[in-house]
């Protein structure tokens, strides 16, 4: 009977065995994610696990090459940006070279008109040959356009290389005494720093890096406020050479007076590093009390005898005030050079910073 019995639980479990092995070969079968596919006893099982123990460790690495490869390309776009503001601002010096130089004429010849023709220091063909000499240096000439400065008529004209430096010799050639000739060879000269200025400025692009386009707009307005200070101390020579300012021009010497200031201080705002080069200008300077007891006569524009020495006086004076401010200039671009070298060297040590990580990372 007990044999019996054993015989039919034996065959009764054999048969239940082989229905659930059948099931679950079936299951198993259609299910890609099924306890065979886990099991390493099993050749399924065994595939799955090598498979994921081959492509498992490569994830990790994949995204380290996908992130230093993004970080490289930031890093090479944001060096090709470095590299052309660099240009730009260094591209400003061969033009700015001629801007200096049109200033300097602009300023003898005003002392050479408002003096009655008495030169200081140098004659005015020195002068004029310096300018010469930077514009043969200038390596490519922009495309500009001058106002015509003939009354009645405010036609726009190219001037390439050769026809800037045709119409420069001619009105050099006009240069006199005679009040009739003295503001328009003045606004010929203003107008053509103008047409240079506007372009030199536009050339110079506003990054959008954070802390950088501060010390570009700087370097833009630095570059304003001396052409407008250089500007209005035409008009305080001629106060000083002739004793009196008529209406048109003391209206143009506070505009540009005022304006110069402001950008000056508009420059030094944006770069606060800039305040302690400037006040030791201020401190070294022996006339630069001097220059702002001249600015408050002007303004006050009272008739007086016109006086050689007091417009010699000014005019050295304001030379040297300016030829400091382009120094400040100088050590601007200085400045926006170091500037952009340090944040494209933290964008490297950054990338790097990162690449470490992911390393470590992957080995934990």
């Amino acid at each position: 009977m007990k044999s019996r019995v054993h015989h039919t639980d034996s065959s009764s479990i054999k048969s239940i065995s082989s229905e659930d092995v059948s099931t679950q070969q079936h299951y198993h079968g259609n299910m890609c994610c099924s306890a065979e596919a886990k099991n390493p006893a099993f050749k399924r099982g065994r595939q799955l696990q090598q498979m994921q123990m081959i492509i498992l460790p490569f994830i990790p690495i994949l995204a380290l090459i996908v992130q230093t490869s993004y970080e490289m390309i930031e890093i090479v776009s944001y060096r090709m940006e470095v590299t052309e503001i660099e240009n730009q601002v260094t591209m400003a010096t061969d033009l700015g070279k001629v801007v200096t130089r049109l200033q300097q004429e602009r300023s003898d010849v005003a002392f050479y008109i408002y003096t009655n023709g008495m030169t200081l220091r140098r004659n005015l063909n020195d002068t004029f040959f310096e300018t010469d000499l930077a514009l043969d240096n200038m390596s490519s000439w922009p495309d500009i356009s001058i106002r015509t400065v003939q009354p009645n008529n405010g036609e726009v004209t190219w001037l390439n290389m050769s026809e800037f430096r045709e119409t420069l010799q001619e009105f050099r050639a006009n240069i006199s005494t005679e009040d009739s000739t003295v503001p328009q060879i003045l606004r010929w000269y203003t107008t053509a720093n103008a047409a240079l200025l506007e372009h030199l400025t536009n050339q110079i692009k506003d990054a959008n890096k954070s802390g950088v386009w501060r010390f570009l707009l700087s370097f833009k307005n630095l570059l304003r406020s001396i052409e407008s200070l250089d500007i209005s101390s035409v008009y305080g020579i001629n106060y000083y050479g002739r004793g009196y300012l008529k209406p048109d021009s003391y209206i143009k010497y506070v505009q540009h007076d005022i304006l110069g200031r402001d950008l000056l201080n508009g420059s030094l705002h944006f770069v606060p590093s800039l305040k302690a080069i400037y006040r030791n200008i201020t401190l070294t300077m022996r006339s630069y009390g001097n220059i702002t007891k001249w600015s408050k006569t002007i303004q006050k524009n009272l008739r007086r005898e016109g006086n050689v020495a007091d417009a010699r006086s000014y005019y050295e004076s304001m030379a040297y005030y300016i030829d400091e401010l382009r120094k400040l200039q100088r050590a601007l671009r200085s400045i926006i050079r170091y500037v952009w070298e340090t944040f494209f060297h933290c964008r490297i040590y950054e990338c790097a910073c990162v690449s470490v990580f992911l390393i470590l990372t992957n080995k934990s």
